[in-house]
């Protein structure tokens, strides 16, 4: 193929699978990512000793990669996996996914495809970095998983325990990412497993792995890239925690800007406060040795994947795993924040282990269409809990732990609150210190925060708008994601309701309020303009 860039290979840099209704131009810049496509297809034809690339085709994308499918002379094929500039530190995340691969696959004995090559230099002559891989064997199970039988699905929930089993079979002396030796870089020391695992592959993670920074894109983001902070490797948990508070804090205190105008939808007064922010991360810094369980167990650094989704899997005839991909989020962290039921058999309606007496004379097909979705996930639920209280005790005892959902969520929700929300963080810590006797044990030291009644009235009157906003996103499930996402097929009519928003908030508001509320929200109106919000 030409090494000229064609017309159609601009849909291979730029992102086209949806659209944005406001901030589009930031969006589709942190998805635009130009290359040599021609050098990619030789070097893809090479990694497979194939003589030319035939055909290749852009498989799919998502917020931060675009994969291609390459067909070669021979008939063999080469999956291309591209970072945009948003997937994280330049080099360190690909050679972290890469090494991670490589790890599950030789250590742990995770079925994982191949890596034939890949590059994190910038500057390669494919001007872009990339991973080339095998193609997955077997079936992918998205396209396959509603036509499976009940006991087939059983089947496949039982590899995943497997999988997880594997995953817990070991512990690092570390938290933070996987690299190459060969790679390694200031911050990377050597790996120390300890578990269940055969001499010789215990000498092979010695000889070829060590444990680095994160790649964690909380810890790369705007000027975070540039900002001398600690990103680990950590010895203790607690050490990770604190340094989410200090890396918030230290951003908040020199690069944040209030925002000025008001959205579409609520927005609290406290989320435009840097002072507010900084408050609540002292809190948060205050309680990091509490927030995870004491027991060593529950955080020991573990390797984890955290999507175990169809999306991500392929099985072969028999129901057996054949392949496990997207690695690229998968570190070493504490157990107790890896673990979490697969999204494969997550559900959380109504238990329901058969179907009801009534089921077969009802004459309603979507009802009894719903009835059936509800026993068999109830059904795959209990069969992977059941499975993995007995293959994976450990997990059984994470996934129980009490006010574990809040704990978590301490941390889930600390990460950046600035652009995203102050009150779910805010509301985990007032649960801190609300049931601290529960979650720490009653012998130990008082709750070193505390709310005033005065801060806890704000959060609550702050808190019936916000929960309003969540009611309103939580309705618009599937059709515009909360930052502005919608398919192509649905921008015009998101775009509409949008603007009739707009139109209605015009007219309720009167002088100054009005005039920045109008300057703010330009993004929806009729016009189609899609200035920041």
């Amino acid at each position: 193929m030409s090494s000229a860039v064609q017309p159609s290979h601009n849909d291979f840099f730029h992102y086209t699978s949806g659209r944005w209704l406001w901030d589009e131009e930031k969006q589709l810049r942190d998805r635009y990512k130009p290359f040599n496509v021609s050098e990619l297809q030789r070097v893809a034809a090479a990694s497979v000793g194939a003589h030319a690339c035939l055909s290749m085709i852009k498989l799919g994308e998502g917020g931060f990669n675009k994969v291609f499918r390459l067909v070669m002379d021979d008939g063999s094929v080469v999956i291309a996996r591209i970072p945009n500039p948003n997937a994280g530190p330049p080099g360190k995340a690909v050679a972290s996914e890469v090494a991670t691969m490589d790890f599950a696959s030789t250590i742990l004995e995770i079925p994982v495809p191949t890596v034939l090559a890949w590059s994190g230099d910038l500057e390669n002559p494919v001007g872009s970095e990339y991973i080339l891989m095998e193609e997955a064997s077997g079936s992918h199970l998205s396209e396959v998983w509603e036509e499976l039988e009940i006991h087939a699905k059983a089947e496949v929930v039982e590899e995943l325990v497997g999988i997880e089993k594997k995953l817990l079979s070991l512990s690092f002396s570390r938290y933070g990412n996987l690299f190459f030796a060969k790679n390694a870089f200031e911050g990377c020391e050597k790996v120390d497993v300890s578990g269940n695992l055969p001499e010789s592959r215990r000498l092979d993670a010695s000889n070829r792995f060590v444990i680095g920074p994160v790649v964690d894109r909380d810890f790369w983001n705007e000027e975070r890239s540039i900002m001398k902070i600690d990103r680990g490797p950590w010895l203790s948990a607690a050490e990770y925690l604190k340094a989410i508070s200090q890396r918030e804090k230290t951003w908040l205190s020199c690069y944040a800007v209030p925002k000025q105008g008001r959205k579409l939808l609520y927005v609290p007064i406290s989320q435009n406060s840097v002072n507010a922010h900084v408050s609540l991360y002292d809190k948060f810094l205050a309680i990091a040795e509490f927030v995870l369980p004491s027991e060593g167990g529950l955080v020991k650094p573990t390797l984890w994947h955290w999507d175990l989704h169809a999306p991500n899997l392929f099985i072969d005839s028999k129901n057996k795993l054949t392949a496990l991909i997207d690695w690229q989020d998968a570190w070493v962290g504490p157990l107790f924040l890896q673990a979490r039921h697969p999204g494969l058999v997550r559900y959380s309606g109504e238990i329901k282990l058969q179907l009801p007496e009534y089921y077969r004379s009802l004459e309603d097909q979507e009802e009894k269409k719903q009835i059936a979705m509800q026993v068999e996930k109830s059904i795959l639920l209990q069969i992977y809990e059941s499975s993995t209280s007995e293959e994976n005790p450990d997990l059984k005892g994470v996934l129980q732990i009490p006010h574990g959902p809040t704990r978590r969520q301490t941390v889930q929700y600390s990460s950046n609150t600035w652009d995203g929300d102050i009150l779910p963080f805010r509301e985990c810590l007032i649960r801190m210190e609300r049931f601290w006797n529960e979650i720490v044990g009653p012998n130990a030291p008082g709750c070193p925060i505390h709310f005033t009644p005065e801060e806890l009235q704000t959060h609550y009157d702050e808190s019936e708008g916000w929960n309003e906003k969540a009611d309103f996103w939580d309705s618009l499930s599937g059709f515009v994601s909360k930052d502005g996402w919608v398919a192509h097929e649905n921008y015009e009519q998101a775009s509409d309701m949008f603007s009739q928003m707009r139109d209605e908030g015009l007219k309720s508001l009167q002088g100054k309020e009005r005039d920045e509320f109008e300057i703010s929200t330009r993004w929806a109106a009729k016009s189609g303009t899609t200035t920041h919000l």
